[in-house]
């Protein structure tokens, strides 16, 4: 595949359609505003370590996926979501926590946390409905794994919510409606329309 670069470095690839390129230059983006999530290999059964060598950048790609600099908050945190995955591949299971986590972006500690917890909710969902697709068992099994996975999406849902809200973009945003009253002799009064309860006006005297 040939590949050339314009003025603005961005690469070229002669045989992707425009839809394609759009989103290869995207892609490049998205990678030169932020960091890729922290890798990990197993260097030893059940024992694995970061990819990166260079510290600085690992705590920059760990500060991305957390929310957190502190190093043992970090290792935990991924590794109490990594565990939620129950397979025999420790650093395939790592990688694939912390690319969810680092997709979701936390800021703090605390929306590294919710996130967390969203992506364990996440692996029970997956869990539930994979039982449920089993073949040939009880028809209420199946039922039952079902019912476990839409219980599960519906906690997933108010993670979300939470989260959303946390960041400020739950909250509803104030509209305050004027209206126009005009008396005799032209004179314009202009006021609010609001919900203050009684007794809660602007603090004047109404007949003064």
């Amino acid at each position: 595949m040939n590949k050339t670069k314009d003025k603005n470095t961005s690469v070229q690839h002669s045989q992707l359609t425009a839809i394609e390129q759009e989103a290869l230059d995207r892609c490049n983006e998205i990678n030169i505003k932020r960091t890729a999530p922290p890798k990990w290999v197993e260097v030893k059964k059940n024992v694995i370590s970061p990819a990166e060598e260079d510290k600085k950048m690992f705590s920059a790609q760990m500060l991305e996926t957390t929310g957190s600099t502190d190093s043992d908050f970090n290792i935990r945190l991924i590794m109490q979501v990594a565990l939620l995955l129950q397979s025999n591949k420790k650093d395939s299971d790592t990688n694939f926590a912390s690319a969810l986590m680092h997709g979701i972006h936390p800021r703090d500690e605390t929306e590294g946390i919710l996130i967390a917890q969203m992506a364990g909710t996440h692996n029970l969902i997956m869990e539930s409905m994979r039982r449920a697709a089993i073949p040939e068992q009880y028809l209420n099994a199946g039922n039952d794994y079902i019912n476990r996975a839409c219980k599960l999406m519906n906690i997933y849902l108010r993670q979300m919510d939470m989260l959303l809200k946390y960041r400020g973009n739950g909250h509803q945003q104030k509209m305050i409606v004027e209206h126009v009253h005009i008396h005799k002799g032209g004179q314009a009064v202009v006021g609010q329309i609001g919900n203050n309860p009684r007794g809660e006006g602007d603090g004047k005297n109404k007949n003064g």
